[in-house]
């Protein structure tokens, strides 16, 4: 049972590594926006992912998350994390870290990106997944993503990504299936949006994917979120300090880990 709830977190890890690296990005944990590899957690949904990813322009910044399942206490997952942005053009980079009991996890993007028309950006994005299985040997992974985010309407964007990963595992050379994401996010004011989005992996069924964030005030956004695949749902809330230092909670259920809460700390670099 041990090997395979590990086996499952580093393909739910691996799945969302893939999502957190484009335009139509999965609820993250705890982040008011930034990427994370946990799969689990109830986040801001945020269908721009990270602004690094396709080269769009963000803030330099540093962070750390831990996840407790209830009733794993030695399967515990810690994840720490920076991401760079240029002073110039759409050029981003990031990297993470994540463990547990017999695993370790580490990720790295980077990506460009460039607007077009005043209207249409378009990126790429060449990110990698280096991931240590204690009983199975190593396994790495290189990707290539190409995305385009559309605004629609002032409130309403539309963003599209497709990845073409390859994996080098211990057996050899194996390829992954190619995954596509698309997801329509509207901003219905200044304290409520909602997203919709639609993950699809060659040869696997769809995934839908439901993202609520509601700011009573603007320094603490409550999230709520669902996935359609593993019928997971998740909730977060967040505070934000002075803009450079963001705390945040969250918990999300899982038909396999059961309810599993998070707690995150973000601190971000002024330009």
């Amino acid at each position: 049972m041990r090997i395979l709830i590990t086996i499952l977190l580093v393909a739910s890890s691996y799945l969302q590594m893939s999502a957190q690296l484009g335009v139509a990005r999965s609820v993250d944990p705890a982040s008011l926006g930034q990427g994370s590899i946990l799969p689990l957690q109830g986040g801001r949904y945020q269908p721009l992912g990270n602004p690094a990813v396709l080269g769009m322009r963000g803030p330099t910044e540093v962070g750390a998350y831990v996840v407790q399942p209830f009733g794993l206490n030695d399967l515990a997952i810690s994840y720490v994390h920076g991401a760079f942005h240029s002073g110039w053009g759409g050029l981003g980079a990031g990297i993470g870290y994540s463990g547990l009991n017999g695993f370790r996890s580490t990720t790295a993007h980077l990506a460009y990106g460039h607007a077009l028309w005043n209207r249409l950006f378009a990126g790429l994005s060449l990110d990698g997944a280096f991931i240590d299985l204690s009983d199975y040997g190593h396994t790495s992974s290189i990707g290539l993503s190409g995305g385009v985010i559309l605004p629609i309407r002032e409130a309403l964007r539309l963003g599209i990504l497709i990845r073409y990963p390859f994996a080098i595992t211990t057996q050899g050379k194996q390829d992954l299936p190619v995954s596509y994401q698309a997801t329509l996010s509207y901003e219905l004011n200044a304290a409520l949006s909602v997203s919709v989005e639609w993950y699809q992996e060659e040869q696997f069924k769809p995934d839908f994917r439901l993202g609520v964030t509601y700011s009573p005030i603007p320094q603490v956004p409550i999230r709520l979120g669902y996935q359609s695949l593993l019928n997971q749902f998740s909730v977060g809330a967040g505070y934000r300090w002075k803009e450079r230092l963001i705390l945040d909670i969250a918990g999300g259920h899982h038909p396999f880990l059961g309810f599993t809460p998070s707690a995150g700390l973000r601190y971000t670099f002024l330009r």
